[in-house]
């Protein structure tokens, strides 16, 4: 149990200001725990007088199993659950207890359980926080996506437009507004920093699932068609090389389970980090494999002792020091990528070996996005 320094110096006052109290020489508190599939077990937590040993539970104190007339055992109880127990030890001869110490100390026990209980509700408090915390950052990530998109049509827009002024003041205007809409995102950003460590793997709904209809069939091909049509704008907008499919093998065309779609997201967030890190002038593409997808760009390479850390919440790579952004998009992406039985990861090497347009194809970054094919059809 992860207790505040507020909490355990407050066990340790309260215990203090009991102490050599009507013949007793010792108090201990222990705190219930249970792990999954384990029985509970007490672990203490606070003792008076305070000795230089390590805190041990009760199971591993045999001097305990020996049951002593100058030893009682107070319940630490709020409503019907056992949050502890407060161990007291005394000089009394014959085991004679007072029943002043008797009641004084039920009263202890009670305060001590009170104070148990609401360092439970501050725990559980924080994970929510820390929980919404980690929302609000997963969204803040994915609402750049289709902004920076409506941004580039935008003056691609402008472009085709040339001499209609009264069309092209419109288009700008709505820039304009993105351009708004992308500081209140960046002002969310800012409230919600610094980023707090997510809860355990698993525990968590970290983007938002698609909207999709059982009944619609879908396939890897239409999902990354949107995106890679978004990528080409891109690329065209500020003068890139851009490489996409141009032959689509039969498993990036069957029906796919509805489950894989989160397979455009983790594209989406590869290929953003491609075009926000990459130097202006390296191309970017996607080429697809036998059992996956390569997101590639021929940008500055990313130094060896980056390769796994790149992929830890929070952490930016020396290509991201200057650049906006929150240092979560290839931490969502892999992990979307494990949930599905797939792996993503950067390869070592330059080569894209095996990929369906052109064997070993070299670039400086290459993101392999690695699919468990045999089983995305529905």
């Amino acid at each position: 149990m992860n207790l505040s320094k507020k909490f355990e110096e407050l066990i340790i006052k309260q215990l203090e200001s009991f102490g050599c109290s009507m013949g007793v020489t010792n108090l201990v508190m222990y705190l219930a725990s249970a792990k999954q599939g384990t029985k509970a077990s007490f672990e203490m937590i606070g003792q008076w007088p305070q000795i230089d040993r390590l805190l041990t539970s009760i199971e591993d104190d045999p001097s305990l199993k020996v049951s002593s007339p100058n030893r009682r055992w107070y319940p630490l109880q709020e409503n019907d659950i056992l949050l502890g127990v407060l161990r007291v030890e005394t000089d009394l001869k014959g085991g004679n207890w007072p029943v002043s110490l008797d009641s004084r100390l039920k009263a202890l026990s009670i305060s001590l359980a009170k104070c148990v209980s609401i360092e439970l509700e501050r725990q559980n408090k924080n994970e929510e926080i820390n929980y919404l915390k980690n929302q609000v950052n997963v969204i803040i990530h994915q609402l750049r996506n289709p902004l920076a998109a409506i941004r580039t049509y935008a003056k691609l827009l402008i472009k085709r437009l040339g001499s209609d002024d009264d069309s092209i003041e419109i288009v700008e205007r709505m820039i304009i507004e993105q351009k708004q809409i992308n500081q209140y995102m960046d002002s969310f950003a800012q409230l919600n920093s610094p980023i707090q460590l997510p809860l355990e793997i698993g525990e968590e709904r970290l983007l938002l699932p698609p909207n999709l209809d059982n009944k619609k069939v879908i396939t890897v091909q239409s999902l990354l068609r949107p995106i890679l049509e978004r990528g080409k704008a891109n690329a065209d907008l500020e003068n890139r090389d851009w490489t996409e499919p141009s032959l689509w093998p039969d498993w990036t065309i069957s029906p796919l389970k509805p489950k894989y779609a989160v397979i455009a997201e983790i594209v989406a967030n590869l290929l953003e980090n491609a075009f926000k890190y990459a130097q202006k002038d390296a191309e970017i593409g996607l080429a697809i494999t036998s059992d996956g997808l390569c997101i590639f760009d021929d940008g500055k390479k990313i130094s060896k002792n980056e390769n796994e850390k790149i992929f830890e919440k929070g952490f930016r790579g020396s290509a991201a020091k200057k650049k906006d952004g929150t240092g979560v998009g290839l931490f969502l992406a892999r992990k979307l990528a494990k949930q599905i039985g797939g792996d993503l990861r950067l390869l070592e090497n330059n080569s894209i070996g095996n990929t369906e347009k052109s064997k070993n194809l070299k670039k400086k970054n290459n993101f392999y996005l690695e699919l468990p094919i045999k089983e995305l059809h529905a």
